[in-house]
């Protein structure tokens, strides 16, 4: 498709994309000003702020141009009042994330008081989780020491096993087990002892960023599918997650924390890690 966009198309759209994104905003704002500190009011009202990406697959399918919000190509009509309007778009941007942070703090999410503290090094391996599988408790000891690492929780390679890890409900992992196929091992932290004891929290900015509902936008504007989990099985939608390797004894030889929804590490990363770990031992 052409990438010229008709100027008062895209002013247009611009504008009602900027207008509905800050009402959203200072909505949420005030709702929380008044909510007062409490934390489960935030969450709920949090949810709001996902009427953007509607608002957004409605900006790209108005202007005719399904790509990648970086793909800057679309705003370089060269008149003042195109620019002018990107601005006020970056702008809402910056404020949009800047009060996500902000939050984070006043509330004391668990991903800003766990950024303070040092990750653990070793898990240990009385650990105790629930197999999703087989609904058995189990422990972390009972996967060590095999003369494999353990990879939690994305890649299947020699030498490294599998094990996803959830949280919320038992119900919801078992769910996704089966709205997945996934033939990994899953375990359930109904406690999320082991996202605490990997430094990973619950965050609104990280989650809620501008860029990433812009992610998610493009998808929707793209008709892909998302997948329908039940509101009972969502737990803490703020909740982070990551990647991490165990060795035979639990020691963690490889960690990312996910800093959005959809970031994770590249395979090769991964296994660079496994490499480097095999040939110190």
């Amino acid at each position: 498709m052409a990438v010229a966009v008709k100027q008062n198309l895209l002013i247009g759209a611009l504008k009602d994309l900027i207008s509905f994104g800050r009402t959203l905003l200072e909505n949420v704002q005030k709702d929380i000003a008044e909510g007062g500190s409490s934390l489960e009011t935030a969450h709920q009202k949090m949810s709001v702020l996902l009427g953007l990406m509607s608002a957004e697959a409605k900006f790209f399918d108005s202007i005719e141009k399904k790509k990648c919000y970086r793909d800057t190509s679309i705003f370089t009509i060269p008149t003042a009042e195109v620019r002018d309007h990107v601005e006020s778009f970056l702008q809402l941007e910056v404020e949009w994330d800047s009060f996500l942070k902000r939050l984070d703090v006043q509330m004391q999410m668990s991903d800003t008081v766990l950024s303070h503290c040092p990750a653990a090094q070793t898990l240990s391996s009385d650990t105790w989780l629930v197999h999703v599988q087989t609904k058995e408790n189990v422990s972390l000891g009972q996967y060590l020491g095999k003369g494999e690492n353990l990879l939690l929780n994305l890649l299947e390679a020699q030498s490294v096993r599998v094990l996803v890890v959830s949280y919320g409900c038992l119900e919801g992992a078992t769910f996704w087990l089966d709205q997945t196929g996934t033939e990994f091992d899953m375990l359930f932290d109904e406690e999320r002892a082991v996202y605490r004891t990997l430094g990973l929290g619950s965050s609104f900015a990280k989650v809620m960023k501008f860029k990433s509902l812009l992610h998610y936008s493009e998808l929707l504007a793209m008709n892909r599918p998302f997948p329908e989990v039940p509101p009972q099985f969502i737990d803490d939608l703020f909740q982070m997650g990551g990647d991490f390797v165990l060795d035979e004894g639990g020691k963690v030889i490889f960690s990312y924390r996910c800093i959005s929804p959809v970031d994770r590490p590249s395979a090769a990363q991964i296994l660079a890690a496994v490499s480097a770990h095999a040939g110190l031992s």
